[in-house]
């Protein structure tokens, strides 16, 4: 590697890096707020929602944009840039379908899981608004790693950012309006959760569609 290339590998990690740690900051303050709004108990559920979400995240999508991004940078060190478009392609495919399978499974099985977890009462509420996060997250991990690949992280660390401010904005704001519409219901606490977890599926949309602006 010469010189050029590795003090650009290094500035393009530090970038990826310290906007990883803003991302951490922004998702430890904003959690603060909406815990206050939608007390232990949508919390709760809240936490119970991710487990399970990220269960099916892992098994969807699991290592896909980490392969996307070794064999696109393969192809392209070799200049077949055709070659790793159709990698790029198929992957997204690949993402589509298993993010998608995940997503239905978690929408409509979302009624049976609550019924494993008794004491979580409303907990499919916030399961299926994160059902769809799962299909974006899978095609935005695929984007990320061909940008990665092509040996860049500038998009993926400018799309982190933007994801969790979205995310934080928006949990904020449907967390807070979901209790005052629902707070007369006996799942005031679920619909709260499910507005912590719409951030997260808003965040992910955001996401993905800036890195498909920039792909076009």
């Amino acid at each position: 590697m010469s010189r050029e290339k590795k003090n650009t590998f290094l500035l393009h990690g530090g970038i990826l890096a310290l906007a990883g740690i803003i991302v951490r900051v922004i998702g430890m303050l904003y959690r603060i707020p909406l815990i206050n709004i939608i007390g232990s108990e949508g919390n709760g559920i809240y936490s119970v929602a991710f487990n399970i979400y990220n269960i099916m995240l892992v098994l969807s999508s699991y290592g896909l944009p980490m392969a996307v991004s070794k064999l696109t940078s393969a192809r392209f060190a070799k200049k077949q840039y055709r070659n790793a478009g159709q990698i790029f392609r198929s992957s997204v495919i690949v993402s589509v379908c298993t993010g998608g399978t995940a997503a239905l499974v978690l929408f409509f099985g979302s009624g049976a899981i609550e019924k494993f977890y008794k004491t979580v009462t409303g907990l499919s509420i916030p399961l299926k608004v994160l059902a769809p996060t799962i299909f974006f997250v899978a095609i935005l991990g695929v984007v990320r790693g061909f940008f990665q690949g092509q040996g860049t992280m500038i998009p993926t660390a400018v799309s982190q950012l933007i994801e969790q401010i979205i995310n934080a904005a928006v949990s904020i704001i449907a967390g807070f309006m979901l209790m005052k519409a629902f707070a007369s219901s006996a799942n005031a606490s679920a619909y709260g959760a499910a507005g912590g977890t719409l951030g997260t599926a808003a965040g992910a949309l955001v996401a993905l569609l800036f890195l498909v602006g920039i792909y076009i």
